[in-house]
């Protein structure tokens, strides 16, 4: 008769191997009106490299609101991934928080009870100047906080401008009208529109890579700065003046269609992609230079 222990073991390697298959049933239920087929797709592959990590995940029921207009997005997340997007399908705004402990085998426990301690809110607040604000917050008291992280997922109508502060995540937004103002760390960027920016923009992150992809009508004076990666632009549309004499493969400055708007990207280690084009946000999940 195998020991507790042994036994115990076992236990997680048949609830690791079931894994694929309860992905299956995942993928098969299909798409809740605020996910696409993508969005379900990325979130088993989480799911699939947590269970094989050992961590221990819960996603919160989305809350629903009713919104009125484009919405502005202000989110500041200890850690984790940040994805907002516009979906002119549905009807209301849409939140989705996945907890997340990774105090890996050998604290199953303490991982699971950890996951109560990560908190967030979510609160509609007045706008100066008409319109509301999404106001998402997420904290954790627990004192081995590198071990938690939150992903979090916002849909709305329409979005306006964006705030997003977290750290160790990636961040996505699609589809805004207005400004953007995200800091991160060891994550990707990626902000990519239909409609012409003509406001500030500010990106910066570290380790990650930046994917700036707006429209032909678009404005801005462009900063854009790694420190061990490589800048590309590609520009299809527009009047774009790029003549800093300081301009290399890792620092680019230019001026598009005389925008005073400042335009400031940056990173290190990874690549900055600046694309000018008429369908900015036909692209896959990969994108290539």
């Amino acid at each position: 008769m195998p020991d507790r222990s042994v036994r115990s073991m076992f236990v997680r390697l048949r609830s690791i191997l079931l894994a694929p298959c309860a992905a299956a049933a995942l993928l098969a239920v299909g798409c809740s009106e605020h996910r696409t087929f993508e969005d379900d797709v990325m979130s088993t592959h989480r799911k699939m490299t947590d269970v094989f990590s050992a961590h221990t995940f819960v996603t919160d029921e989305p809350v629903e609101l009713k919104t009125q207009g484009p919405l502005a997005v202000d989110i500041d997340n200890f850690a984790g991934d940040v994805v907002i997007r516009a979906d002119r399908k549905v009807e209301r705004t849409f939140v989705e928080v996945r907890r997340v402990s990774t105090h890996g085998f050998g604290r199953w426990n303490e991982s699971r009870e950890a996951l109560d301690d990560a908190q967030w809110t979510a609160s509609l607040e007045p706008r100066t100047g008409g319109g509301e604000t999404l106001v998402i917050r997420t904290d954790t008291p627990n004192p081995e906080e590198h071990f938690h992280h939150m992903e979090i997922l916002v849909v709305a109508p329409a979005l306006d401008t964006i705030k997003v502060r977290t750290t160790n995540g990636d961040v996505t937004i699609i589809e805004n009208q207005g400004s953007v103002d995200v800091e991160t760390t060891r994550g990707d960027v990626r902000m990519m529109t239909p409609w012409p920016m003509t406001g500030p923009m500010t990106i910066i992150t570290s380790e990650g890579s930046i994917d700036y992809r707006v429209r032909g009508e678009s404005k801005g004076v462009f900063d854009c700065e790694t420190h061990g990666g490589r800048v590309n632009q590609r520009c299809e549309y527009g009047q774009w003046l790029a003549l800093d004499s300081n301009n290399d493969h890792d620092r680019f400055y230019a001026v598009l269609n005389g925008g005073t708007n400042p335009v400031v990207l940056r990173t290190s280690d990874e690549n900055i992609r600046v694309a000018i084009v008429p369908d900015p946000t036909e692209v896959g999940p990969m994108i290539h230079e």
